[in-house]
């Protein structure tokens, strides 16, 4: 059926989803079946997060394990003293000792338990933030590329569910731990009393197992009916108490009535399916109680033929009536965790399918050094194609830059420019070309060490949700406390006047979401920006759309002033839509869907008459001459020609 608002619906893709939905359909031998392997990784990962909190709850486990096998044997222990054909005075002294080890046990148990529940939490906390922590350390050491391809993406998400099932699932291995261990030392205490009581005390658990089983499938299955929806709802939630543009809209066009509506629908279908699911449950519920009661009653009747026949001891049979109450109960709770930890198993079998995928795909380190203020950075016939892509990015690019130059990147939407700059700043490796620094191939360059010498500002740069220090610092966080850097990098970026206004100077928090913090402009943030790529002092500066924000008499200056960081002698590759803002540059390449057309001075270019002479003509033409005479701006304009790019300028 057609959701009215979202068509299809908000259907997740990637494997993880097939793996759900085969998790809703699971059954004990399934399940069982799917276990080593994924209990040899659990462990492993649980020694691996912390050894201590492992040791100590296993340890707590088995306590009670014994402690429940002790219990039953002491209650046995108790009937036989208080059946014997003796005294009150003989039958209590009879029974103390064993009374004494029930209170023991009970003390005990809630020792063990507590160690337990303490042990467990803080493992599965360490579990949770160990696998999300190798994660990350993987993902972050990926190529751009990759990250950029949706299918990894995919893969991505579905590693960050399983991020959060290993919690569960380390959570499901201590209860079945717990479960197994219970149930197996009272079925071998009451094994030990009668053989025959084994068989006869699954007669009133199997039914309860059946039940915890396809309660918990029916479960799952409904989650995943209702997951569309309920991820709709939320959306719709979000739109409705977001304070930004989603809020403008909403009350100037009214549309808070038509979203409301919608909601109460979703919210409605939610509600039905929850219904509907505690019915199922109910039904099964009875079913498996009816049959719980005649196994029991099966039990009970085989018990009293056994007691008639004189083939157990009455003590024995009121032990294996306490035993049946406690083995249903672990081995419903153990058929339980089983449906669990194969539930969360593959969700964390898709984290371990994106880790080995991020580790082939990782950033290679090693090999030279990068060379310091490069005098010429080259590229030679380099083509590229995104992965996942039959269209090629750039073909056959030839291009250069030398130290102290600025050099421009011009072209439509998609033509290149920025894919050109990610290969020049290292982050994208070309498929064929070669890319050198001062004549070695970038190749046999140390990654990290190239990234070193490249500073970034791009028109989506990161708005950090930290404090100004930290934004404008981000580039060299270890000269954050270098003041007198900091004060240059703001007043080369015009950043000074902001960061006065700010209630706390250098110490506000830059996220008007959290209690304390400020919202800047989209001005005052490309200020931060450029303070921040100052800051960094980094051999070649690659700004893409650098003022984009800005309004034009303060875009003037900024582009002013990057022109100017070339006579301090690093090389400034500009990309821009801005084409008067280009005219001083000393190169300017013009690019055209992955290829280069043109390339020159701005004087050679538009002498051409080609592609960039175009472009610039049909700018100009958007404004209309003005009558400048009685017009006073405050700004000395500079007439066309070099500008002096001398250190101090």
């Amino acid at each position: 059926m057609t959701d009215p608002l979202f068509g299809s619906g908000l259907r997740m893709d990637g494997q993880w989803k097939h793996h759900q939905l085969a998790a809703s359909k699971v059954g004990l031998w399934e399940a069982v079946r799917s276990l080593p392997p994924l209990l040899r990784f659990a462990l492993r990962l649980a020694w691996d997060a912390d050894r201590r909190s492992f040791l100590l709850s296993t340890f707590a486990q088995l306590a009670q394990a014994a402690g429940g096998a002790a219990g039953v044997l002491a209650f046995n222990r108790v009937f036989a003293a208080l059946l014997a054909p003796s005294s009150l005075e003989a039958k209590t002294q009879a029974a103390l000792p064993a009374l004494l080890v029930i209170g023991l046990v009970a003390f005990c148990g809630s020792i063990t338990r507590a160690i337990s529940t303490a042990a467990g939490s803080i493992l599965a906390s360490r579990v949770q933030r160990l696998t999300e922590e190798r994660l990350l350390e993987r993902v972050a050491g990926v190529e751009l590329a990759i990250l950029e391809d949706s299918q990894f993406r995919r893969s991505l998400d579905g590693a960050y569910l399983g991020v959060r099932a290993t919690e569960q699932l380390v959570a499901s291995l201590l209860s079945a731990l717990t479960a197994t261990t219970g149930a197996v030392t009272i079925l071998g205490t009451i094994g030990v009393l009668h053989p025959l009581l084994i068989p006869l005390l699954m007669l009133g658990v199997a039914p309860q197992s059946w039940k915890a089983v396809t309660v918990a499938r029916w479960e799952y299955a409904s989650t995943i009916r209702s997951m569309d929806q309920v991820r709709q709802k939320n959306i719709l939630i979000d739109l409705l108490t977001d304070d930004g543009a989603p809020a403008e809209e909403i009350r100037v066009h009214g549309l808070g009535d038509f979203l409301l509506q919608h909601y109460r629908r979703l919210a409605g279908t939610l509600e039905l399916e929850r219904s509907r699911l505690s019915r199922a449950q109910a039904r099964v519920g009875v079913l498996a109680d009816a049959g719980a009661g005649v196994g029991r009653v099966l039990a009970f009747a085989a018990l009293l033929g056994l007691l008639l026949a004189g083939a157990i001891p009455l003590p024995a049979v009121a032990t294996a009536v306490l035993a049946m109450t406690k083995v249903s109960s672990q081995l419903s709770l153990l058929l339980l965790q089983f449906n669990g930890l194969y539930k969360h198993g593959l969700l964390v079998g898709d984290y371990r399918a994106c880790m080995t995928r991020a580790e082939h795909v990782a950033i290679p380190y090693g090999g030279r050094d990068a060379p310091r203020r490069p005098g010429s950075i080259r590229l030679s016939g380099v083509h590229f194609t995104y992965p996942g892509s039959d269209a090629a990015a750039l073909e056959a690019v030839d291009l250069e830059l030398r130290r102290g130059q600025v050099v421009a990147l011009v072209g439509a939407n998609g033509s290149g420019k920025s894919t050109l700059a990610k290969l020049i700043a290292g982050l994208h490796q070309p498929n064929r070309g070669l890319i050198t620094w001062d004549g070695q191939a970038v190749a046999d360059i140390d990654r990290r060490s190239l990234f070193s010498r490249v500073g970034w500002v791009a028109q989506d740069f990161q708005r950090w949700p930290f404090t100004a220090r930290a934004n404008t610092t981000m580039g060299r966080p270890d000269a954050a406390d270098d003041n007198i850097r900091l004060e240059k990098a703001a007043r080369f970026a015009g950043a000074t006047a902001v960061v006065e206004g700010l209630p706390d100077g250098w110490g506000t928090l830059l996220a008007r979401e959290f209690q304390g913090g400020t919202e800047l402009s989209g001005g005052q943030w490309q200020r931060i920006a450029l303070a921040r790529a100052h800051f960094r002092n980094a051999d070649i500066l690659i700004c893409d759309e650098p003022t984009a924000a800005l309004d034009p008499i303060t875009e003037v200056e900024a582009f002013d002033r990057l022109m100017a960081l070339a006579g301090e002698g690093q090389t400034v590759l500009l990309i821009t839509h801005r084409l008067g803002s280009i005219r001083h540059a000393d190169r300017i390449y013009v690019l055209d869907h992955g290829r280069m057309i043109e390339s020159g001075t701005y004087d050679e270019l538009m002498a051409l008459g080609g592609q960039f002479a175009r472009m610039y003509l049909t700018q100009m033409d958007q404004y209309q001459p003005i009558d400048q005479s009685n017009l006073d701006l405050g700004i000395d304009v500079a007439p066309a020609g070099p500008v002096d790019r001398s250190p101090g300028r």
